[in-house]
């Protein structure tokens, strides 16, 4: 059987405009280099012209562009190829690195999972509030933040492990797409054939004769790419349950917004590479193993101090009381003990 071969090259020149008179003739000389862009070969090569002779302190690694967080990719590389020496495979490399980055980032995660459930924790409160000042917007915000303070839950907790995972983001997803070491490698083994180049997006099935010209031409090309749908799918689990319930109409509407915004992020990432969505599937994977793994006497004891600090009500709605009565009007009397004849 004959195999296709398709390449889609790119290639941009440009250089000064220079006048030339009738009948003049000018002609320009280029170097060019064809080969894989490794940062050890690409180093031992320097620009050289007729009137520029070589930079020893600029090379053709200067190519390679990492981005902003450059030093980070580098070493998210470092760290990759370490790896795939021990494995001898890049799919297993990538969980690997996703699984030491995450668990270097386990004490602060961990820290925003448990906040997230203790909000969720005091919903009860947070409806009563709701309930009391309807109209009142800014005693109700007063007595969110005062709620917040009694029981030490910081409602931007969510947002320190963000930005530190950005930069990791951000370096991980340059490093994965210009790293030439993982062109033509499988997720798992060769006989995964829809998924064996991890540079570029999985191709599952080619649904050209199904779907119109504008889609299989436009943004999501002519395969079904199944890797950005199964991390799409994980993210808005794990979106579902590290929220709290929404309390109003206004937190619902943003609730949604927050799943729209998902999807559209999914349509963003439908063509990225293969080792990228890798990441963020073990990535989520393992934010859902967080929640999982929170102990349950935790929520038990956050939702117990919330009812207990709110409104003073126990169980079925009698007023509980500190000295060990029912709620019935005072404490029971103790029943004589019957004699035996």
């Amino acid at each position: 059987m004959k195999t296709a071969i398709y390449a889609n090259p790119t290639c941009r020149l440009s250089r000064k405009t220079i006048d030339l008179p009738a009948g003049a003739a000018h002609t320009d000389s280029y170097q060019v280099f064809l080969g894989p862009k490794r940062p050890n070969l690409l180093s031992q090569y320097y620009p050289k012209s007729a009137t520029l002779p070589g930079d020893p302190s600029y090379s053709l690694e200067d190519l390679i562009y990492y981005g902003w967080f450059g030093s980070i990719a580098r070493i998210m590389l470092s760290i990759l190829h370490f790896f795939y020496y021990i494995v001898g495979n890049y799919g297993l490399a990538i969980i690997m690195l996703t699984v030491l980055v995450r668990g270097l980032m386990f004490p602060i995660s961990y820290k925003q999972t448990k906040n997230m459930a203790r909000i969720q924790a005091l919903k009860p409160e947070m409806d009563r509030i709701n309930e009391k000042y309807k109209t009142d917007l800014q005693k109700k915000s007063q007595a969110t933040q005062e709620l917040y303070r009694k029981h030490s839950i910081n409602p931007l907790g969510g947002c320190l492990p963000l930005f530190l995972q950005m930069p990791i983001f951000i370096g991980l997803y340059r490093s994965l797409m210009v790293d030439v070491e993982l062109r033509q490698s499988p997720l798992f083994t060769s006989a995964i054939r829809w998924c064996s180049n991890l540079a570029a997006p999985d191709m599952l099935w080619n649904w050209s004769s199904i779907m119109p010209p504008f889609i299989t031409q436009g943004i999501l090309g002519p395969y079904l790419n199944i890797l950005p749908i199964v991390t799409v799918s994980i993210m808005l689990v794990t979106q579902k349950m590290s929220m709290p319930p929404p309390a109003n109409e206004q937190a619902a509407m943003q609730q949604k917004m927050m799943k729209y915004m998902m999807v559209f992020f999914g349509l963003m990432f439908y063509k990225v590479a293969a080792g990228l969505c890798l990441y963020l599937i073990v990535s989520s994977l393992w934010g859902i193993a967080e929640r999982k793994l929170l102990p349950k006497n935790q929520l038990a004891g956050a939702a117990a101090s919330g009812d207990a600090s709110g409104s003073g009500f126990g169980s079925g709605g009698r007023p509980s009381r500190g000295d060990g009565s029912n709620g019935s009007g005072g404490p029971r009397k103790p029943r004589k003990a019957k004699r035996k004849k």
